[in-house]
């Protein structure tokens, strides 16, 4: 059977395929579009209630639109693209009829599938064709095509978009200005805000940046607009640390609104790293503000310091390490480097931290060509100083705290003059010179030492002393270049002199040189007579003390005496072999007793030192304990009675020079004073008494020998014996010396008799002489 022989499908069977396929295709168009409408009017609420609520950037903006319009795009081609524009063949047709009406038992099917072959078939019977056509035709005549589709989700899909598109429209109708605002930044991206109730300004944050000091605290400032409809009770800023912290706090309300604002402050305490947030309050946000953190500028300070030329000082520079001390009158010159560049430099001068000066305004031009340094100069350190220097650097940061450099103005101290007389003692004679030493110390020079002295409390004068050459800091004064001649002043016995050494450095600075003076001597004018009986009396002293001196030396060398090495014990401790060499002396020595003379025990001594005291029953250790105590003391008294001889030289010496200065000495009298006296009195101090010392020292470490024991103790007691030898030679010389100035003061006693008889003679002649005249 061809093709053309084959039964066809009766017009009502076309018919009703064709408007099944018509039927479905409006269905697809209807059911697309009413989603495209209901996703578009769930697109505005959405993007109004995301952009109302967090008003995202411009960029989240956009993103959010072409996701919009992505998902717009995928519903259209999902259900529109993709289903409306597909090939609907009768068998789809037929197929979709066959599933929806059973009762049709596939003989649609059937008919439209072996109908529509192109090819020839020979399995088809045409009888068989055409009657499954015709029965076809009779069973479609049932089907009703409302029946087919299912009208419920094209409904709701309808139902949503006509909704949403109608609340839209009424959104716009009643709220034109916020569709408007809707439309700008949704989808013209605009950068207007939504109007608000609360409008907030912030303070200090140009651009949203503010740059701040490392360390410094920070305070930021909001404004809230008081004529808007609303002011926000509290204002919130949320911040974002670097390093991921993150935190919120309430910004302190800051006094009653003035001026049409109310602040709100919240201060951040010593500020490390850069922060980042957001302030919110009422309907109103300030949002992306960014505190940069950069570094304090800060200085390092150089001092080029020029001193008064009377200094003779070269010129020093002196890096800053704290307080700076400089010579006043000093002119200073303060080189700064900066750690980063300045834009200008603020300098306040305090004087003494109290009294501020007009500031001076280094500006840019006069920094250095990297704008990191500068200079400032003080003509002249006066008096202590403070200069502040307040750094304003390229990033708008304004140095926390002035940079303060302490200048201490050191004042030219006053020369120390230390000195006291030299041979002279509370009294001179009217021919006397007065001679000092000591030293003159200043710390830049002196200028001049003089000597002030005034008599009986007049008018002061002055006597130069040689001017130091050079002007040296330290001058020594010596008896024989700082001297001064009383015979000069025409002194007079019973007068007063008020005498004092004076010096005065270079200063040229404010009322000129400085003066010091030492110490003040009021020295009693005396006829040389006086003087002679006052000398005499301190002799006499110095002559009793040494006396006791001699005792006391005498009392060392009996405690030698009295110490017994041997075992076998005795009525005391003086041995025979020590008997036999004191009966060897040739001389007998001044405080040596007979053995058997009872003495009394001395304040300090101990017990056993009675020489007629039996020790037999004392042990070893007990002998040696005694032995060390008298060593011990024995040591004392050495080193005690070398000082004390010692000075007994220096105040012969001193009379000496004093009979010398006050010119009543003659030749054979110091002669006598310090070779007869003085110089042996030396010796005996620094050679006998250290020797003698050095020999009860080996003694005190031989005491536990038996046998080294009595060598040592003879060689000290043998230098006891010489020490005391040679001070008995010298007390003869001293009663020698009162015999000779005895005799010399009978003398001049003869003298002044015959001095008196002879005027008396010679108005006794005189007188004669008028009487004869006269008859």
């Amino acid at each position: 059977m061809t093709i053309d022989d084959r039964p066809q499908l009766v017009p009502a069977v076309k018919t009703l395929l064709g408007t099944m396929r018509r039927h479905v295709r409006r269905y697809v168009w209807a059911e697309g579009m009413a989603n495209s409408l209901a996703w578009l009017g769930a697109a505005f609420w959405i993007t109004l209630a995301i952009d109302w609520f967090f008003e995202p950037p411009v960029l989240v903006r956009v993103l959010i639109f072409c996701a919009a319009i992505g998902v717009l795009a995928y519903i259209l081609v999902r259900q529109i693209g993709r289903r409306a524009f597909v090939r609907l063949t009768d068998s789809n047709m037929a197929t979709v009829l066959e599933r929806r009406f059973p009762h049709l038992d596939d003989s649609l099917l059937t008919a439209v599938v072996l109908c529509g072959r192109q090819e020839e078939s020979t399995e088809c019977n045409a009888e068989m064709l055409s009657r499954a056509c015709e029965e076809a035709a009779q069973r479609i005549q049932v089907v009703r095509l409302d029946e087919v589709f299912n009208p419920q989700p094209l409904r709701n899909s309808a139902t949503a978009g006509i909704l949403l598109v109608f609340s839209v429209m009424a959104f716009g109708v009643i709220f034109p200005n916020a569709l408007a605002t809707w439309a700008r930044r949704s989808m013209a991206f605009s950068e207007d805000l939504w109007p608000r109730l609360t409008r907030l300004e912030i303070d200090g944050f140009p651009g949203g940046m503010r740059k701040v000091a490392r360390g410094s605290d920070v305070d930021i400032v909001v404004r809230a607009d008081t004529t808007m409809p609303r002011v926000p009770k509290v204002v919130e800023i949320r911040y974002r640390e670097e390093g991921g912290v993150r935190g919120r706090a309430a910004m302190n309300r800051v006094g009653a609104a003035d001026h049409g604002y109310q602040e709100f402050i919240y201060i951040r305490r010593n500020v490390l790293s850069p922060i980042r947030f957001d302030v919110y309050g009422g309907d109103a946000d300030i949002s992306d503000q960014n505190i940069q953190v950069v570094d304090n500028p800060t200085v390092t300070l150089t001092l080029d310091c020029e001193f008064p030329a009377y200094m003779n000082r070269p010129s020093r520079s002196l890096p800053v390490t704290g307080l700076m001390s400089l010579a006043q009158g000093s002119r200073i010159t303060i080189r700064a480097i900066a750690n980063k560049e300045l834009v200008r430099v603020q300098v306040d001068t305090a004087a003494d931290d109290k009294t501020p000066s007009l500031p001076l305004i280094i500006e840019s031009k006069d920094l250095s060509a990297d704008h990191r340094g500068f200079s400032y100069t003080l003509e002249s350190l006066d008096k202590d100083t403070t200069p502040l220097f307040t750094l304003f650097d390229t990033d708008g940061i304004k140095s926390h705290e002035p940079v303060r450099l302490g200048l201490a103005a050191i004042m030219d101290q006053t020369p120390q003059v230390t000195a006291q007389l030299e041979g002279i003692g509370t009294a001179i004679t009217p021919q006397a010179r007065v001679g000092v030493a000591g030293r003159v110390i200043d710390d830049y020079g002196i200028g001049k030492v003089w000597f002030e002295h005034a008599v009986d409390q007049k008018q002061f004068e002055i006597t130069s002393i040689n001017t130091p050459v050079g002007h040296p800091t330290e001058y020594n004064l010596d008896p024989r270049n700082a001297a001064l001649e009383v015979r000069d002043l025409n002194l007079k016995p019973g007068q007063k002199l008020l005498l004092s050494v004076k010096a005065a450095d270079l200063c040229t600075l404010g009322k000129g040189p400085n003066i010091g003076a030492g110490e003040r001597w009021l020295l009693d004018v005396v006829t040389p007579d006086q003087l002679q009986i006052m000398l005499k009396s301190r002799e006499l002293v110095l002559r009793q003390r040494f006396e006791a001196i001699i005792q006391e030396t005498t009392e060392t060398r009996d405690l030698l005496v009295r110490m017994d090495f041997s075992d076998a014990s005795s009525s005391n401790e003086t041995t025979p072999g020590n008997q036999d060499k004191d009966k060897n002396n040739n001389k007998p020595v001044s405080g040596d007793k007979p053995k058997n003379t009872p003495q009394a025990v001395r304040p300090g001594s101990e017990p056993d030192d009675e020489p007629g005291e039996d020790i037999s029953a004392d042990s070893t250790g007990r002998r040696l304990a005694l032995h060390m105590l008298r060593v011990q003391r024995a040591l004392t008294n050495c080193r005690k009675n070398a000082q004390e001889t010692l000075g007994v030289a220096e105040g012969i010496d001193d009379i000496r020079m004093q009979l010398v200065n006050n010119r009543i000495d003659t030749e054979e009298l110091k002669e006598r004073l310090q070779a007869g006296i003085a110089d042996p009195l030396r010796i005996i101090a620094e050679e006998m008494f250290p020797e003698l010392e050095r020999r009860l020292d080996a003694l005190q470490s031989s005491l536990e020998n038996t046998k080294l024991g009595p060598v040592a103790r003879d060689k000290a007691k043998i230098q006891a014996d010489a020490t005391l030898l040679s001070m008995q030679h010298v007390l003869d010389r001293m009663i020698e010396l009162q015999d000779y100035n005895e005799m010399v003061e009978m003398l001049r006693d003869i003298i002044k008799m015959q001095e008196q008889l002879r005027q008396q003679t010679e108005q006794r002649n005189k007188q004669i002489i008028r009487d004869l005249l006269k008859e």
